[in-house]
């Protein structure tokens, strides 16, 4: 196959895997706690034009590249008024620890739209909108009581001292991987109670960066009916 052919076609995968990415920011400039993601990409394998493989040559062919990664911008951005008790807002570093009472796993979030929940207990706990329970300083659910009246305790606020690679598990929720270390509790941060941390992610950013994608998705396609034309000729002259 000519590898104009292949470069083309794999170009065009990268950009539309780019796109998602970027079309999954734009559903998302209005989720709370939302943290933007980028594409990251690499190159494929390169040939020497002339001289034999494996010899060390300034004159080679790319055959492509491919979307390698997801990165996840953790930068803070606004916070947005809600009068809602039950709403937190972390402002600068740090994330929210919540507990998955199905499996007791431990995940991370920036998203601090909770609300009150009763549990098999007959007690209200402090729960996000998936139902994992917020967890406090001590790593312990926060309760409401039984009749739902508030709690004096805050949401616990952890970071990491590497936040490159934490998986992302939907719904907003992180989880750490072995290089991001522990969870570190960040003793002197407080949650801001009635106010919700806004998505980092911009339309206008977004949109431009959705443009410059197509444009890069519609030449690989023109490169490959180019090349098409290309094999055509060549045939019709045999």
């Amino acid at each position: 196959m000519d590898i104009s052919f292949y470069t083309a076609g794999v170009g065009a995968k990268a950009q539309q895997a780019k796109m998602d990415v970027l079309g999954n920011n734009m559903a998302n400039v209005n989720t709370a706690g939302y943290k933007r993601q980028s594409a990251g990409f690499v190159d494929l394998l390169y040939s020497n034009i002339r001289e034999p493989e494996a010899t060390d040559t300034q004159l080679k062919v790319g055959s492509g590249t491919r979307m390698e990664k997801t990165d996840i911008k953790f930068t803070s951005s606004g916070l947005q008024s809600t009068d809602n008790p039950t709403d937190y807002a972390i402002t600068g570093e740090g994330f929210f620890a919540v507990q998955d009472p199905a499996n007791n796993q431990i995940y991370y979030t920036r998203d601090g739209s909770f609300q009150s929940s009763l549990r098999a207990d007959g007690e209200f706990y402090l729960v996000t909108g998936g139902g994992q329970l917020v967890l406090d300083k001590e790593v312990q659910p926060i309760k409401l009581g039984k009749d739902n009246a508030g709690t004096e305790k805050l949401p616990g606020i952890f970071d990491f001292q590497l936040k490159d690679g934490m998986l992302l598990q939907g719904n907003n929720l992180f989880s750490p991987v072995a290089k991001n270390g522990p969870p570190i509790l960040m003793e002197d941060a407080q949650p801001t109670s009635g106010y919700l941390e806004m998505s980092n992610a911009e339309v206008g950013d977004e949109m431009v960066k959705l443009i410059e994608t197509q444009r890069a998705y519609s030449m690989n396609l023109k490169m490959i009916q180019t090349a098409d034309q290309i094999e055509e000729i060549i045939n019709n002259l045999r």
